[in-house]
């Protein structure tokens, strides 16, 4: 049996991909089938030494999921028949024996398995798993200690409960504790002595120690631990066949500290500053100097690694202890000590600054990528390094300690601008980066410095460091140019200094030799920008559109980012100079998003800076706007039926669409021939979830700028563009089509119907009918509310006029009214936007007011029945006990939903106000409280015109809507699209209570008695305070 286990496991590595399924497929029959004969051999392989390590992992990988699979009940992805006993046994045993193994990877398998058994096992029938782990621990033997720590730490991660560990803690903590500190263990197994222990901290966080035993025993292992820690850190690099394991000693004790401070804060506090900070300081200075001797010199062959096998670089123990000293500076013990030392201040800036320099590391890596170095110095690189945890930490103590911390810092700088060694820019560069990070996190910063006598020497440093060879240098004096400008510009106002330091930073944009330079020059830029927006002219334009022209070839990673956010400040600059053909500013805004245009933010900023440019182009210009923009758009668009063909056809098409949305009414002459052809090919070939919705936004825009050239249009068939239009939604409304695909549909048969209804004739009911269909098996709720809203924009017109038509639509299970009612009233709740629940309310409205008995003989869910049950319900039983519902006819639902929508109106809004509402709550006898608590008596007689428009109003103001056009005479009857923002939350506000007014006023009694049979007691409470009484 063994053997044959043996050949379907060398065939799962095969290179065949027929002979590996066949192997998998035989080994799960056999599980299937003879379950405890695989589960035998798969041990027995694990545990012969004789087999090659990769057959051994293998076996007991297949034998992890057998163990799921057949041990117990308790497992979830148990499926057949249990193991035998004397297997289990078996397996249990044999494990205990491959976690003596050398192999560390056969001991982490094995230590996972054990974990995994005991969750199930221990201590009912595995009852001397504890002692054999504790016998381990006390063996002489490495790999013992090695498997039992292993075993440890992954009860600590998923195998123990709170009661059983609570139970042996003092044991095990006694044990671990007599590993850390035996001198005759090696530094390895010593680190991952506190490894375990910090495993064993992570656990008490994260269950909840209770009762003053455990107390007890927390603070005892605190004592004790944090003397061993401190011990750790204390141990010198004296002896360097030594050196690996220390530094992997170091760095484990230092997470564990972070874990003993954040499990148990309050017991950790009196040792936190005389053992605890005291020795990590003490050790980073050590380790920084380490680092620098390794890093910044250039030795990274002096790398090093465990005894374990992986890698340990020692740049990891300073990131681990720099967290940690950042973490205790709020503490005012530790403020003190650096605040009233100035040696200690200055040996924390020669720590920042020591691990704030460029590694030769990352010096070797930015000059092959300098996009790399872009990536990082807009802080949006995954890495993080002692360089970035150095700038973190020195922020921290910014925010304690700032006047000592920067003057310390300028003196240093100082110091260092006066060092003419070859390596002298290293710190010199970090100095002004930490510098530069204080600045850019409080743009407020900046009177202190400025009136510093300090403050001239810093603007020759900027002078001779902009002047620097080396590039690093030279870019980073010209970002820091720029954030000190931007922060000292009342300072500076008086003066020519912002203005010479942004003129060189201009010129060296362009003019530079080094990517990084011109790259820093420009982030420079923006930041002078921002604080002096109108003192600039096209030259300054110009000059950035060079810059961007110099880098876009090979920018790459994050570059496009700064490349469209520089050239968004140079739109700002003059959005008339932009527009013009020779600026080339928006055909390089599109190249460098086309750089990465599946890169969310870069893609994000560049509609940003489109849309600005849009909305800043008047009318009279944006005939000019659209030649410069459309061409080279149009030019990336493809009528290939392929998407893979059109890499960035979504940016172009939302481009396109912003271009539109914008643009002054009618649209100029010729657009829609140029553009839209290209879009609607691809809308009825693509498959594109994005771009299909982009492009729909696109012809709702077209259709609702000008609806006679749309019209007017012709394809080579002859086809206008409403019959190209009505193609697309046919497509869009197909079930084929995903519903995040169509997500904008709605808007384009709104507009269609709007501009063109009269005209459509039969084919008007066709796209109605089709919508409705559509709708009856849509479940997205936003696509549910896209396609509702259409009727709902009909309703505000002719509500008779839609309830007809619908009633009359025959679908399979229902009729068209039924169908769009259900889901109308499904979804209400989770419909979005101001002016779309504004409309759904209005329309509800109305439909409530028809009495129509069509929809009151619809039944729909009404409130939910909550089961009176002692059973406790979880996540499974939930599956199987679906929610239930009331049945109530629609009209009634209708009502439910407004005066729910009616409780959201708070009480100091205008319209509250204006109706006596103020905050307060409803008495007994129906009346409402005011803030004083007197009682505010409402008339039964009321006029509803008081409180603003009467319903025949709001139906007069629908109508008036549904022309496209704002009826305020200031705006010059601009037109607007429905879908567009009109309105705030005030008019639904008054919309309801108007409706309410006029049901208290002119059906009294069957408003109450629908309000008595049906509403809950919280929509109750809500018409009493809105409401007279109904009785």
């Amino acid at each position: 049996m063994d053997q044959q286990v043996v050949d379907l496991l060398n065939a799962t590595q095969a290179a065949d991909r027929e002979v590996r399924t066949s192997a998998e497929q035989q080994l799960r029959n056999l599980q299937e089938i003879e379950g405890d004969y695989l589960a035998t051999s798969l041990i027995n392989i694990g545990a012969t030494t004789s087999y090659p390590i990769t057959l051994r992992q293998s076996a007991l990988l297949i034998l992890k999921l057998t163990i799921a699979r057949t041990w117990s009940l308790q497992f979830e992805e148990f499926v057949g028949t249990a193991l035998e006993p004397k297997v289990k046994a078996l397996i249990r045993r044999e494990l205990f024996q491959i976690l003596r193994s050398p192999e560390r990877k056969l001991r982490s398998l094995a230590a996972n398995l054990v974990s995994k058994i005991s969750s199930t096992d221990f201590p009912d029938e595995w009852p001397e798993l504890f002692d054999d782990l504790m016998s381990m621990l006390r063996s002489p033997e490495t790999q013992s200690i090695h498997g039992a720590l292993s075993i440890l730490k992954e009860l600590l991660d998923d195998g123990f409960t709170f009661e059983q560990f609570a139970s042996v803690a003092s044991q095990v903590f006694e044990a671990l504790y007599n590993l850390a500190t035996l001198s005759s263990i090696d530094l390895g197994t010593k680190a991952n002595t506190i490894d375990t222990v910090r495993a064993a901290l992570n656990f008490f966080n994260q269950v909840q120690t209770e009762g003053e035993s455990m107390n007890a025993f927390v603070s005892q292992a605190v004592d004790i631990w944090s003397t061993v820690f401190s011990n750790n850190l204390a141990l010198a690099y004296t002896d360097e066949a030594r050196k690996a394991g220390l530094v992997l000693l170091k760095h484990n004790t230092a997470k564990a500290i972070q874990q003993m401070d954040s499990t148990f804060p309050s017991e950790t506090k009196p040792y936190l500053v005389s053992r605890l900070f005291s020795a990590v300081w003490a050790d980073l200075r050590n380790s920084a100097a380490l680092y620098a001797s390794v890093y910044t010199n250039g030795n990274s062959d002096e790398d090093l690694s465990d005894p374990e096998g992986e890698a340990r670089y020692i740049k990891m123990l300073p990131l681990e202890e720099m967290e940690f000293i950042r973490q205790c500076i709020p503490n005012h013990q530790i403020q003190a000590f650096f605040k009233t030392s100035a040696d200690n201040m200055h040996s924390f800036i020669d720590l920042s600054v020591t691990m704030g320099q460029v590694s030769v590391e990352d010096e070797d890596d930015w000059k092959e990528d300098a996009n790399a170095f872009v990536t990082e110095e807009l802080s949006l690189s995954p890495k993080y390094t002692c360089r970035t945890a150095s700038s973190d930490l020195f922020l921290e103590m910014n925010d304690h300690a700032l006047e000592p911390l920067i003057d310390a810092l300028q003196t240093r700088m100082i110091s260092l601008a006066s060092t003419s060694s070859a390596e002298a820019w290293r710190p010199l560069e970090a100095s002004l980066f930490l510098m530069e990070t204080v600045l850019v996190q409080d743009r407020s910063y900046g009177k202190q410095l400025g009136r510093s006598p300090t403050i001239d020497q810093l603007l020759q440093i900027i002078s001779n460091g902009v002047s620097s060879a080396n590039v690093f240098l030279r870019g980073r004096s010209y970002v820091f140019s720029g954030t000190l400008c931007r922060n000292l510009k009342d300072i500076f106002a008086a003066s020519d200094i912002s203005e010479k330091l942004f003129n060189s930073a201009l010129q060296a944009a362009s003019t530079d030799s080094s990517f990084i330079v011109r790259a820093c020059c420009l982030l420079a830029i923006q930041r002078f920008l921002s604080a002096y927006p109108r003192r600039h002219s096209k030259a300054t334009q110009m000059s950035i559109v060079e810059s961007v022209n110099s880098l876009i070839a090979d920018s790459a990673d994050e570059t496009p980012s700064l490349l469209v956010d520089s050239l968004e400040a140079a739109i700002k600059i003059s959005p008339d100079q932009a527009i013009l053909p020779d600026s080339q500013i928006i055909a390089l805004l599109f190249t460098s998003a086309a750089k990465d245009a599946s890169n969310i933010q870069l893609t994000s900023d560049t509609f940003e800076a489109f849309e600005y440019l849009a909305e800043n182009t008047s009318a009279a210009h944006f005939q000019r706007f659209c030649e410069t923009a459309i061409p080279p758009l149009v030019a990336g668009l493809s009528t290939a039926p392929n998407d893979d063909e059109l890499p960035n056809a979504t940016l172009i098409v939302n481009l396109l669409s912003i271009l539109v949305n914008h643009a002054p009414t009618p649209l100029p002459s010729g657009l829609v021939e140029f553009v839209f052809p290209k879009v609607a090919n691809i809308l009825l070939v693509s498959d594109d979830n994005q771009l299909l919705q982009y492009g729909s936004e696109f012809v709702a825009h077209i259709i609702q700028k000008d609806a006679e050239q749309l019209r007017n249009w012709r394809d080579i068939q002859g086809k206008s563009g409403v019959e190209v239009v009505l193609s697309i939604l046919a497509r869009l409304l197909n079930p084929a089509v995903e519903e995040s695909s169509a997500m904008c549909v709605g808007e384009v048969i709104s507009e269609i119907v709007d501009k063109y209804g009269r005209d459509l004739g039969e084919l008007l009911g066709q796209l109605l009918s089709a919508t409705a269909q559509r709708l009856a098996s849509a479940s997205n709720p936003m696509f549910v509310q896209n396609l509702i809203l259409v009727y709902a924009h009909m309703v505000t017109i002719d509500p008779q006029g839609v309830v007809n038509f619908l009633a009359d639509v025959d679908l399979e299970a229902s009729t068209g009214l039924e169908s769009v009612v259900r889901a109308w009233l499904a979804n209400f709740d989770v419909f979005k936007g101001f002016q779309e629940i504004r409309l759904n309310v209005l329309a509800l409205a109305n439909l409530y007011m028809l009495h129509n008995q069509f929809i009151e003989s619809i039944p729909v869910e009404g409130d939910l029945i909550v089961e009176d049950t002692n059973v406790i319900i979880t996540r499974s039983r939930a599956k199987n006990r679906p929610y239930k519902f009331t049945t109530i006819p629609a009209h009634v639902k209708i009502l439910k939903l407004l005066i729910k929508e009616l409780g959201t109106i708070p009480s100091d809004s205008n319209i509250a106000s204006r109706a006596g509402i103020l905050p307060g709550a409803a008495t007994s006898d129906n009346t409402v409280t005011n803030g004083d608590g007197e009682d505010i008596e409402w008339e039964d007689d009321f006029n509803p015109a008081e409180f603003g428009m009467t319903m025949s109003e709001l139906q007069k103001l629908a109508r008036s809507e549904s022309n496209g056009y704002d009826s305020d005479e200031d705006n010059g009857d601009e037109p607007i699209g429905y879908f567009q923002e009109k309105g705030g939350d005030e008019e639904t506000n008054e919309t309801l209570i108007n409706f309410f007014h006029t049901l208290c006023a002119n059906e009294r009694e069957r408003f109450e008695e629908i309000s008595q049979n049906y509403c809950s007691q919280a929509e109750k409470d809500i018409l009493k305070r809105w409401r007279p009484t109904f009785v």
